[in-house]
């Protein structure tokens, strides 16, 4: 079985974060470059791309969290994480501020805001 770093129970986070929507007046993808660079909220990370799919799943979804999206990403495609490991994330955002200021550590405590390109 594989098991998750950082990842904490995810019971009920969909009830808690059901106020929390995308700002429709906001970009989708705020402020980074065409690669990718800014500036991440880790909410859990695992060796197998399903398990974190599963994770996402149980967060809520893509819709759900910062304007930014959250979404499984390969850490091996994105300089800055370590290799070898999918994590659900959400952003990236313009600044580790910006990042900091969306309120996934209430549902999820061990999440943390990284810095990827």
């Amino acid at each position: 079985m594989t098991r998750y770093r950082h990842f904490a129970a995810v019971a009920g986070f969909a009830a808690a974060m059901s106020g929390a929507t995308l700002d429709p007046g906001r970009a989708q993808t705020p402020g980074f470059d065409v690669n990718g660079c800014g500036w991440y909220i880790v909410l859990g990370c695992s060796t197998s791309r399903p398990d974190a799919k599963r994770s996402l799943l149980q967060l809520g979804g893509p819709i759900v969290g910062g304007g930014a999206g959250s979404r499984v990403i390969n850490t091996s495609d994105v300089d800055g994480f370590r290799n070898g490991y999918y994590c659900v994330a959400d952003g990236p955002y313009i600044s580790k501020e910006e990042a900091g200021s969306v309120a996934w550590v209430e549902a999820v405590p061990d999440a943390y805001v990284k810095r990827g390109c």
